[in-house]
């Protein structure tokens, strides 16, 4: 565990960096502390390549009640420009990009390069959906509770989830998520798609870790480049995306993992992928 982390816990097994977003008593909402800090290490873990795959949890009873509503309501000492008093000095970077390091966090998953995978129990709501959504994978338990929750406490939704929950949940089902703020329970969230594997209870973060690990012994110069295809696909026509897969597959080929793998085809045998 790194000592210099006060709100998130982080440690590193297999080649798979493990987050523990750490505010347990707050059931894990997101502070700004906290953000700043998940953001910062997802942009180190961008560097570190004996990490090859991420998972993402909460320590205690949930995944993530969403933001800290103290900031949010504008009442704590950090300024919230729409909700402060309009008198109370705001950063200027605060004032361009009034999320802050909230909004950094969903940037940082993607732009970290490598797979991230929530491990899910108890509440995901707001933000902490929004980071789930975010993630390549959802691994949940069956205390799992979600919800676009945001107008519930009469706030628009943020952090990403309007670009992320219309793609895994569908245009109709989003709507409908952000528009009532309903919760739901395990099972519906693996019906609306919302989930990818319901486990039982306790078990959400082993089965993460064992998809992780199995990723983390893959070739991961060709999967992380496959991961950012995916992410490149959304954006782009299928012209560009033509032209991008040429471009990676000349690249992923340069990898000692690309000659390891085309070998044991050749000599019928399992390849042993070093990473690089």
């Amino acid at each position: 565990m790194n000592d210099q982390l006060k709100y998130i816990q982080f440690g590193v097994e297999d080649n798979v960096g493990v987050i523990t977003l750490n505010r347990p008593e707050k059931l894990n909402a997101v502070s700004w502390e906290m953000a700043e800090e998940l953001a910062g290490l997802l942009r180190a873990l961008h560097f570190r390549d004996e990490v090859r795959a991420i998972v993402l949890t909460g320590a205690g009873r949930g995944f993530c009640a969403g933001g800290d509503l103290e900031w949010i309501s504008g009442e704590s000492d950090r300024p919230m420009p729409g909700t402060s008093d309009a008198t109370r000095p705001v950063p200027r970077s605060q004032r361009k990009t009034p999320g802050g390091p909230f909004f950094e966090v969903t940037r940082q998953l993607v732009e970290v390069d490598k797979p991230v995978i929530a491990a899910i129990h108890g509440v995901c709501v707001g933000a902490g959906l929004a980071y789930a959504s975010a993630c390549d994978r959802r691994f949940a338990d069956s205390t799992t509770k979600m919800s676009a929750i945001f107008t519930n406490v009469g706030v628009a939704p943020d952090c990403g989830i309007s670009y992320f929950l219309p793609r895994i949940a569908g245009f109709s089902n989003a709507l409908m998520m952000v528009e009532t703020g309903k919760i739901f329970k395990a099972e519906e969230c693996k019906q609306l798609g919302i989930v990818d594997e319901l486990v039982p209870e306790g078990q959400d973060f082993a089965a993460a870790m064992d998809y992780a690990k199995m990723l983390a012994q893959r070739p991961s110069v060709a999967v992380d480049m496959a991961r950012r295809l995916i992410h490149m696909s959304q954006r782009a026509t299928l012209d560009e995306i033509l032209d991008y897969e040429g471009l990676a597959g000349v690249c992923v080929a340069a990898s000692a993992d690309a000659k390891e793998g085309t070998m044991a085809f050749m000599e019928k045998r399992k390849p042993v992928y070093l990473g690089f």
